[in-house]
């Protein structure tokens, strides 16, 4: 289980080690969980779930599942139901380790197909909750028959009756509205003569119609032939007026046109008039445009020079940082390699050390040399004098020479070395200033040619005020060019209007000639335009009165057609009538059928009562018996019986008690009770187990588990150890016997233990003990 009701983060596998198991626990710490999780996987459902207003999300969080493998057939299954992270739900089923395939659906199919039991069959034959127990000892008679229907899935002819009773209602009210419809049908059929006399009227109506539009039809022709006769003079008169129409609109046309050409003639004149303002305004552009380009063209040299100028300025200017910058690197290393030598421990070089060496092996061997002269010479005073003060020379000059000797160390080596590059530094610093004088020279040679280049040209601010003003001139008279063109333009469209006019009054003049001519022969054809205007609303008239009744004969005609359906429709409704006849007789035979089945096959009286009465005999000598083991042989009989009871339907439970007499379970202390019940409900459970496979409605499971037993009324040892001991029996007609307790000394006599407890937390442990 992982996220499974207060089984939070995941459980290890769980298995039931030993035939007989108990689950031990604290009430409330989530040993009942353990029935649901088995539920929840097998069938979506758990007893929380059961009750109204609890969904399947409640009891398993998104990301959670429960797993079960149960042994089937031959076969090892696998189920693994539960919730994705987003919270959809999923089901995985495998047989044998391999994948089975399908929907959700599909598979909760084929788990019920391989265990043989739906939820509440597998819940009735495997689980015996403590409720159960207590409502098998309940006082009513009625209750303890529910519970019978109940364990036995005998509930299911209730549903067969409610059923029955809807298929009752539903053929009664069939039958209910057959009868109305076949009352009405023959309400229709006692119509017929009243449709045919009415049918028969309509027809005369339309033969009388038909005689009436002959004679329009007459008067009709003679009307129509006058209008042919007049038609020719109303064409003329037509032809007339609208020729008379187009002359006027024609001369009216005219005469807009005149006064649009004399209203042009005078556009014409101020047009001529602005030409010539125009073209004394701009005849100066083009010596304006020249000036305007020489001094562009200046003003492009000068601001080239400037910039030439400006460059040559800036690249002295960078030239001389960049002297500077080296200088005061060069200067830089030259102070450090001066700070070196005077750092060191002589002022000998390498040079000089050699040269002092050399010359002190020169004077060793010239004082050497002497010596031996001096003994080769020994009686030559003279000679020897003159050696001896060569050797004082000598032995001066060799002191000298070893007193700076004695400064020749490693640091003549570092100091040659230094001094080399002491050297080298201060020629590159003369180089460089060298260098700087030169561009410097360059640079400022270049600018004094580019100020001399730029006051030839002399492009001063009179000069670029004037570039301004020609600007600000010329494009004005761009525009003035511009609109003298235009101007141009619309006096050549606007043309000679002199000759134009003169012909449109020679025309309106012979419109006018031409209407005056056609009102003259108007008035002559207006007399023959009157009578055709009469005749031909006679005709028109007699049209409307023709269109009239055939529109009437055509209603008629409808009318006639529509009760003729009417007829059809009627006999065919009789039909109609006949068949319903035979359905409504079907009908009552069947709802005979439905109220035999409703009130008597599946009524509580009937099959249901049947079943009960069967099974009791076998129930009560098992309940007997196990009773007999529950007590220790105090009690031995007990007697199961169905009664009816102001029209109620119950089991009666009783007992035979120590004085002798039958007693109800009711009577019985709360301890007897559930030794009662418990026999009764272990005698139901090996019933149950010895039922044969029949669909999903009755299967033999191998497994039993007893939740609570309400063992806790039991008040003595004894009696907990009898119950136990009934309950090891059990272990013949059952594989496995899981026993869920919260009494520990109960807990003790079983060979398995699951002990489950409740964290801080608020959420189940679970662990396997033995």
């Amino acid at each position: 289980m992982k996220d499974f009701m207060r089984y939070v983060g995941g459980t290890s596998k769980l298995r039931f080690p030993k035939k007989f198991t108990v689950i031990t626990g604290k009430t409330g710490s989530g040993k009942t969980s353990v029935l649901d999780a088995v539920t929840f996987s097998l069938y979506k459902r758990t007893s929380r779930t059961d009750i109204l207003g609890v969904g399947i999300a409640d009891v398993c969080k998104p990301g959670g599942h429960v797993r079960v493998r149960f042994a089937q057939g031959g076969g090892l299954y696998d189920v693994e139901r539960g919730f994705t992270q987003k919270g959809s739900p999923y089901l995985n089923l495998h047989k044998n380790g391999s994948q089975i395939s399908g929907s959700i659906p599909e598979l909760e199919n084929i788990i019920r197909d391989t265990v043989g039991l739906d939820y509440d069959g597998f819940r009735n034959s495997t689980f015996v909750r403590q409720e159960e127990m207590k409502e098998l000892g309940a006082e009513s008679d009625s209750q303890r028959l529910r519970i019978f229907q109940k364990l036995f899935r005998l509930e299911i002819f209730e549903k067969a009756q409610a059923q029955a009773k809807t298929s009752y209602d539903e053929i009664h009210r069939d039958i209910e509205i057959g009868e109305h419809d076949v009352e009405f049908l023959r309400e229709r059929l006692s119509r017929i003569p009243e449709v045919e006399k009415e049918a028969e009227i309509v027809e005369k109506e339309a033969k009388g119609l038909g005689g009436k539009l002959v004679d329009v039809e007459k008067r009709l022709l003679v009307d129509e032939d006058k209008l042919k006769d007049l038609e020719r003079e109303h064409e003329a008169f037509i032809s007339a007026k609208t020729s008379i129409e187009d002359k006027e609109r024609r001369v009216l046309s005219i005469q807009r046109e005149i006064d649009k050409v004399r209203k042009a003639d005078e556009k014409s004149t101020e047009l001529r008039k602005e030409v010539k303002r125009l073209e004394d305004e701009t005849r100066d552009q083009e010596k304006l445009i020249e000036e305007r380009t020489q001094l562009k063209e200046i003003g492009h040299l000068a601001a080239g020079l400037e910039k030439e100028r400006q460059a040559h300025r800036k690249s002295l200017g960078d030239a001389t940082k960049e002297f500077r910058r080296e200088k005061s690197k060069l200067n830089e290393r030259l102070n450090v390699s001066e700070g070196r030598i005077a750092a060191l421990s002589t002022t000998v070089d390498k040079d000089e050390a050699f040269r002092l060496l050399r010359t002190e092996g020169a004077l060793e061997e010239r004082i050497s040399r002497i010596e031996k002269e001096i003994t080769w010479l020994t009686g030559q005073e003279d000679i020897i004098s003159e050696i001896r003060g060569e050797r004082e020379d000598a032995l001066r000059n060799m002191e000298d020479v070893n007193s700076k000797v004695q400064e020749i160390n490693e640091d003549s080596f570092v100091l040659s070395e230094i001094e080399n590059q002491v050297g080298q530094m201060k020629k590159d610093l003369e180089a460089l200033e060298e260098r700087r004088r030169k561009r410097t020279e360059e640079m400022e040679t270049a600018t004094e040619k580019v100020d001399r280049e730029l006051e030839k040209l002399s492009f001063d601010d009179e000069a670029k005020s004037r570039l301004k003003m020609l600007e600000k001139t010329i494009t004005e008279m761009g525009r003035k060019k511009t609109r003298l063109k235009d101007v141009r333009h619309e006096l050549d469209e606007v043309g000679d209007m002199g000759k134009l006019l003169e012909d449109l009054k020679k025309r309106l003049g012979q419109g006018e000639k031409e209407i005056k001519a056609l009102k003259k022969r108007l008035k002559r054809l207006t007399s023959d335009e009157e009578k055709y205007q009469n005749t031909r609303r006679d005709v028109e008239s007699l049209k409307r009165i023709k269109s009239d009744i055939e529109r009437e004969v055509r209603g008629k005609e409808v009318q006639i057609e529509s009760l003729q359906r009417r007829l059809r429709e009627i006999q065919e409704e009789k039909k109609q009538m006949e068949k319903r006849v035979r359905t409504l007789d079907e009908g009552r035979s069947n709802l005979e059928t439905f109220a035999i089945l409703k009130d008597q096959i599946f009524h509580k009286k009937g099959v249901a009562m049947y079943a009960i009465n069967q099974l009791l005999p076998e129930l009560e000598i098992e309940t007997s018996q196990n009773l007999v083991d529950l007590t220790d042989g105090r009690f031995t009989r007990v007697s199961l019986k169905t009664h009816e009871a102001k029209r109620e339907y119950g089991v009666k439970i009783e007992v035979e008690g120590a004085d002798g007499n039958w007693h109800d379970v009711a009577e019985f202390s709360g301890g007897e009770r559930t030794q009662i019940n418990a026999a009764l409900r272990f005698a139901i459970a090996k019933q149950l187990a010895g039922l044969p496979q029949v669909g999903r409605t009755y299967g033999r499971m191998k497994t039993l588990f007893i939740d609570e037993g309400d063992l806790g009324s039991l008040d003595t040892e004894s009696n907990r150890d009898l119950f136990i001991h009934k309950l090891f029996k059990m272990g013949e007609f059952f594989d496995r016997v899981i026993l869920i307790t919260h009494l520990a000394e109960v807990a003790d006599k079983f060979p398995g233990k699951i002990r489950v407890h409740m964290t801080p937390e608020q959420e189940s442990r679970i662990e396997v003990i033995s």
